[in-house]
This record gives structure tokens, C-alpha cells and sequence, in this order.
């Protein structure tokens, strides 16, 4: 039988083999956890409102995010009533931008130079507040949609051509710089 100093000598050995070990084992943990590859890159709430803002076709500008609707869709030449195809577009614009948590925007309507000022400022009006209530059936709060109408004052083309005219009669929907989470 060995004696009590053997028996501690053996125990502190075997000891000593282990706490070697476990130091080598973490060691090697610990170079390993230093190559490990990189986790991956979530994207940020913003990152991903940006994405879903290019996806649905809207382009950056000074004001925020702008999506440009022309009037031949989705509106009668000379009247406000939408065409059916209004809702059937609107409703998947709205779904994604409120998944991504874009609340708030601005319909702009705007007409072409023919026929009285006042008879086209009202009907851009009307037609952006048509669009407006697409977007508030989808879930947009009333008051997080705001509403102008421009009439002729922006013309993005010339309005001495009927091309040009066309072009002039439209609603934008724009999502301001502010509706975005900071990046």
C-alpha cells in the first residue's frame, strides 16, 4: 500500500497532467474562437427599408424616397375617381412599406397646363387624396398621410406636347427623409 506522501504525490501529478490539459485545450479554443469566420451581416431596419424602397421602384431624391404614378393608369383624363387598378397597385406598395415600419408619406398631385388653373390645382388635389385613402384603407394612419395638389406648378416636362402633358399629369408618393430609422 503505498504511503500517504506517494498517494499525495500521485494525486498533485495527476492533477497537474489535468489543469495541462484543460490550459492546452483552452488554448486552442481560444485560437480557434480568433479564426472562426465572421459572423453575417444582418441588415439594419433601415438598411432594409432603403432595399424595399428600390424594390418597389422608388428612386432617391433631395425630399426623401419618390415613387411616380402616371395619370393614364390609374386615372380617367379629366377625373379624380380611380381606376380599379389603383387598389390592386396600391395595396402591395402599402404592405411592404408598412412591413419595413415606413409610416408616414406624401401624395403630390400634379396636372398639365390645359384648361383653368384653378379647374387643375382642385382635380391634382382630388386625385392625391384618392391615393391618400388607397393607402389609409391599406393601414397607413389618416394624419401620417399628407396630401397636395400641385396643379401645374411642377411640371416635369413640357407641356407643349402631348407627351409632355402626359408626362405632367401624375401622382407621386413620396416618403420623406424623416420616415426613415437613421442608418
Amino acid at each position: 500500500m503505498p504511503t500517504p506522501s506517494v498517494f499525495r504525490h500521485c494525486v498533485a501529478a495527476q492533477c497537474a497532467r489535468i489543469g495541462a490539459l484543460a490550459a492546452s485545450v483552452f488554448a486552442i479554443l481560444a485560437i480557434a474562437g480568433c479564426q472562426s469566420l465572421p459572423l453575417p451581416h444582418v441588415p439594419s431596419l433601415a438598411e432594409k427599408q432603403v432595399q424595399t424602397l428600390k424594390t418597389l421602384g422608388f428612386e432617391k431624391n433631395d425630399e426623401g424616397w419618390l415613387l411616380d404614378l402616371p395619370e393614364p393608369i390609374y386615372f380617367e383624363f379629366g377625373k379624380a375617381v380611380p381606376k380599379p387598378d389603383l387598389k390592386a397597385n396600391i395595396a402591395p406598395i402599402a404592405e411592404e412599406l408598412l412591413r419595413v415600419d415606413i409610416r408616414k408619406l406624401r401624395i403630390e398631385g400634379h396636372s398639365d397646363n390645359a384648361g383653368p388653373r384653378d379647374f387643375n390645382r382642385e382635380l391634382s388635389q382630388r386625385r392625391a387624396d384618392a391615393v391618400a385613402r388607397e393607402f389609409a384603407e391599406q393601414g397607413f394612419a389618416d394624419n401620417n398621410v399628407e396630401r397636395i395638389g400641385f396643379g401645374p406648378d411642377h411640371p416635369i416636362a413640357d407641356n407643349r406636347s402631348r407627351e409632355g402633358r402626359a408626362q405632367n399629369r401624375r401622382v407621386e408618393i413620396i416618403v420623406p427623409v424623416g420616415a426613415l430609422r437613421a442608418l
